[in-house]
């Protein structure tokens, strides 16, 4: 018995679909193939968290079915650092040059819009869910957690989780790196451990 920490099936934005907003991107049809085969992967869960975007929930959605349960929303949520008014009915290729203009910054501090989030918000909400899997690891010793996420989410928290990190633009500098050269993959899951 575990908890589970899984990235959303493929999107529409992970495939250069154009996108009304951060929240509301949906799964293509390989991505809901993917929920469904992912769920024949998985064990039976006893609660299941998602980010409040609908790409967790459809990736969720077979799982909750088949084990009859409601999921209950989490901050948890994909970094949204580019304003999400800007990035409205954009592709994934129309926003490359403000992605490379926002990394290429390393302010934690930057915002892009008042819709945007810092990378200093993003490094706290990840440290608070981490703190909060921390308090509840013993109530999943004989049943199972199942944190529908998302890439850069969880790719932070796994690196912190690994060691601890300052905030600092060095950490999001190694974040962007990681997040380029070792992406987490549409639907890979991995055990909290700590």
């Amino acid at each position: 018995m575990a908890i589970y920490l899984i990235r959303h099936a493929e999107s529409m934005g992970n495939i250069n679909g154009r996108t009304a907003s951060h929240a509301s991107i949906e799964l293509t049809d390989l991505g809901h193939e993917q929920a469904r085969k992912l769920v024949t992967q998985l064990p039976c869960a006893d609660h299941v968290y998602i980010s409040a975007f609908k790409r967790t929930q459809q990736t969720a959605q077979p799982l909750l079915d088949r084990d009859q349960l409601v999921a209950k929303i989490y901050a948890i949520e994909e970094f949204s650092y580019l304003s999400d008014l800007r990035c409205q009915n954009t592709t994934l290729e129309e926003r490359k040059p403000w992605v490379d203009r926002y990394w290429s910054r390393l302010d934690v501090d930057y915002l892009d819009g008042t819709d945007a989030e810092s990378f200093r918000t993003f490094y706290q909400r990840v440290l608070s869910f981490r703190q909060h899997l921390l308090a509840i690891q013993f109530d999943f010793i004989d049943r199972n957690l199942m944190v529908f996420s998302h890439g850069q989410f969880l790719k932070l928290f796994n690196m912190l989780n690994e060691q601890e990190r300052v905030l600092s633009a060095s950490l999001m500098s190694d974040f962007r790196a990681q997040m380029l050269h070792h992406p987490i993959q549409n639907t890979e899951y991995f055990i909290f451990n700590q």
